[in-house]
């Protein structure tokens, strides 16, 4: 997890991933987070998972929560 998390391709996309929500998200922040969990997961985020993805990108960015995502079991591993 340590590895993946701090791969520098991983980082890298992270940062693509970021772009990529702004232009196709919009300004807002909620449209942001809908629009990343919607191309992560292939759904919207449960009320608890927005709340929480609003304040990471209110503090941290929006960086922070694509990084976050990509480092996700959900993300990483297909059931």
């Amino acid at each position: 997890a340590l590895t993946l998390s701090n791969n520098p391709f991983m980082l890298k996309q992270a940062g693509y991933f970021a772009e990529r929500l702004k232009q196709d998200g919009g300004a807002k922040p909620a449209d942001q987070i809908d629009r990343a969990f919607r191309l992560a997961f292939g759904r919207s985020p449960t009320p608890p998972e927005a709340q929480a993805a609003l304040q990471t990108v209110r503090t941290k960015g929006l960086f922070a929560l694509c990084h976050a995502l990509l480092n996700t079991n959900e993300f990483a591993y297909v059931d």
